[in-house]
């Protein structure tokens, strides 16, 4: 599946051209995992999902968290009806095929393989089971530089100053740059969201929370609703683990 066309133009792919993000903002590129198959990890333990993303691709996993995105949410550059789960500092995305009806804050159980989606480590479910609620999880608060690999799969929070103009990407979405002191990153803006992007200017500071993705060499934060994404900078200022 390919979010991409040929370039043959300035705005071609899922949003900007390599040489237009290079000129904005500042990428990073990913390592992907070696795609042998392994065996079942074992017992789900309360860091299953810290230890999932320790296997190779092709594992067999089973994650417990609490889903961060609701079903479905980022299916126009997903592709599917999956969300994001989460325990402590760990946090996945499972490509689900099928709506399973997740909603946040659902305490959810998942079985599946470890598969690399355009660079994002994702679980393919066989088995998915919502297990209880839970109160939802709180995005850590991150700079801009750290919207890597490190922070893939979490909900975070960062602050910056929108640096170019809003990039019509649909039908799936719209990208946004943001850039600040301590370096730069792309906001993704799914059209499934509802999110209003006309007030979003150049120049302005803003404060998105969402979910930590990546596509392809391009890592971003991926917000969920209108509530996600706020004019100016709000909230505390120190940085989550």
């Amino acid at each position: 599946m390919f979010r991409d066309s040929v370039l043959a133009g300035p705005v071609l792919r899922r949003g900007v051209t390599a040489l237009a993000v290079a000129a904005a903002a500042t990428m990073f590129v990913g390592t992907a995992a070696t795609a042998e198959p392994a065996a079942v990890v074992g017992e789900v333990s309360a860091d299953s999902i810290a230890a999932a993303r320790a296997q190779a691709i092709g594992t067999t996993v089973t994650v417990v968290g609490t889903a961060t995105t609701p079903s479905g949410v980022f299916e126009s550059s997903f592709y599917d009806k999956g969300f994001g789960l989460q325990s402590g500092n760990s946090g996945i995305y499972i490509s689900d095929p099928n709506n399973s009806g997740i909603a946040l804050g659902d305490q959810v159980q998942v079985t599946g393989v470890l598969a690399d989606q355009e660079g994002l480590l994702v679980v393919r479910p066989t088995a998915v089971e919502v297990i209880g609620t839970t109160t939802q999880i709180s995005p850590a608060r991150v700079p801009l530089n750290a919207i890597g690999e490190g922070s893939e799969g979490r909900l975070v929070t960062v602050s910056g100053i929108v640096s170019g103009p809003v990039v019509d990407d649909l039908p799936y979405g719209h990208k946004i740059l943001v850039s600040g002191v301590e370096g730069n990153t792309v906001i993704f803006v799914n059209t499934q969201t509802g999110i209003d992007v006309d007030a979003i200017a150049v120049g302005r500071p803003i404060t998105v929370t969402g979910f930590s993705g990546q596509y392809a060499s391009t890592y971003e934060v991926l917000p969920r609703s209108e509530a996600d994404v706020q004019q100016g900078f709000t909230g505390s200022l120190s940085f989550g683990s």
